[in-house]
């Protein structure tokens, strides 16, 4: 596995977890999946992927500029019909780290998540994602390696990387699941034309996640990825289709 050698650390004196996020109280002892020196490792990408980090607003699959927005309609079998709204808040310390990541606030009817992303040669992985309810942190899930969340630039059809994760999941009654898995992410399609409420992409990237490890549906993802735009539509536990949209510039 790939450690984070080239990251962005923290300014000296910067406590472990002061960052934007929560934490759950009377964690004592419970399993972690941080390196003692406080850094979270990275998954190792094949060579060749991504070029660098940072793709320019325009070309990215998954913009990460401070201010970029999104608005999705979200068809939830038994949820019905809402909205949601995500926004890139910008650089932030990692909570429980030593780490600095990019904050995504993902804002839905009674409940809120925040995740902290980064690019990773060519994709976009996710450190940490904190649920809130009424403000308060319900749930904290972290993963080593950090796991896989997107495609940041684009890639040939049938590119596969697959992933194996360690999964724990902090829940505030003190619940904790930790589970190994893995998931395989394949590009199933090229150019492919998708309409939503948006409007009309023709040149999307159909990205699809399952599960290696064992068969189960409830796991699988499809997500229709747009240069400059990022996620038009995701299908699979639910259907999610993007409403209105505005990329600031780096």
């Amino acid at each position: 596995m790939k450690r984070w050698g080239w990251a962005v650390l923290v300014a000296a004196g910067c406590w472990v977890g002061c960052g934007e996020g929560g934490s759950l109280p009377g964690q004592g002892d419970k399993p972690a999946v941080t390196n003692p020196d406080g850094t979270v490792t990275l998954p190792d990408i094949p060579a060749g992927t991504g070029g660098e980090d940072g793709q320019p607003a325009l070309t990215t699959l998954w913009p990460l500029t401070r201010g970029s927005s999104w608005t999705y309609r979200i068809k939830d079998p038994s949820k019905g019909t809402f909205e949601k709204r995500v926004e890139v808040l910008g650089e932030q310390v990692v909570p429980e780290t030593t780490m600095k990541a990019i904050a995504v606030l993902s804002t839905q009817p009674n409940k809120e998540e925040m995740s902290w992303q980064l690019e990773l040669d060519g994709t976009v992985v996710r450190l940490r994602e904190e649920d809130r309810k009424q403000g308060k942190v319900s749930q904290v899930t972290t993963w080593n390696p950090a796991t896989v969340k997107a495609l940041s630039k684009p890639q040939a059809l049938d590119w596969s990387y697959t992933s194996d994760i360690r999964e724990l999941t902090r829940a505030d009654d003190g619940t904790l699941e930790d589970k190994d898995k893995t998931y395989v992410w394949r590009v199933a399609g090229v150019n492919e034309t998708v309409t939503t409420p948006a409007g009309t992409f023709t040149n999307a990237i159909r990205l699809e996640r399952k599960r290696g490890d064992k068969v189960k549906p409830d796991d699988d993802r499809t997500y229709w990825l747009v240069p400059g735009i990022g996620k038009v539509k995701e299908d699979g536990e639910r259907l999610e289709e993007l409403v209105s949209f505005d990329i600031q510039k780096p």
